[in-house]
């Protein structure tokens, strides 16, 4: 029963101690817009994970429970970069299905969401 307690779960290939996925999301949200901006204020190998936390709003050991390495840090930011624009170029097919051109949709929805997420985008 200890082993399937302290088992570690995996959300995206990053091993969570968290079951709750839908506060491993929140938390990973909050650690990576933190880290975008200390990335691209400090570099990313002078960035500390003490200082990601504190900038998140969560303890070091807090970190450590939806993170395992900084590194995992930066793959989050491009996972998330990639599923907001999964999501943009879903929907700008959805608005394509009331006689707009898709081609256009999908493009003017990729700008919109480079330019949402330009600070992650930079970084990367």
């Amino acid at each position: 029963m200890l082993n399937m307690i302290l088992k570690k779960t995996e959300t995206k290939g990053i091993p969570t101690q968290v079951k709750n996925h839908v506060l491993v999301e929140q938390r990973r949200r909050q650690i990576v817009d933190a880290a975008v901006n200390l990335f691209i204020e400090n570099g990313f190998h002078k960035t500390t994970t003490r200082q990601i936390a504190q900038a998140a709003g969560i303890s070091i050991g807090s970190l450590y429970e939806y993170i395992t390495t900084k590194e995992d840090v930066l793959y989050l930011v491009c996972d998330a970069i990639h599923a907001e624009i999964e999501h943009g170029v879903a929907e700008a097919l959805n608005r394509a299905k009331n006689g707009k051109n898709p081609f256009a949709e999908v493009i003017r929805e990729y700008f919109m969401v480079c330019h949402r997420m330009n600070d992650h985008i930079l970084l990367i």
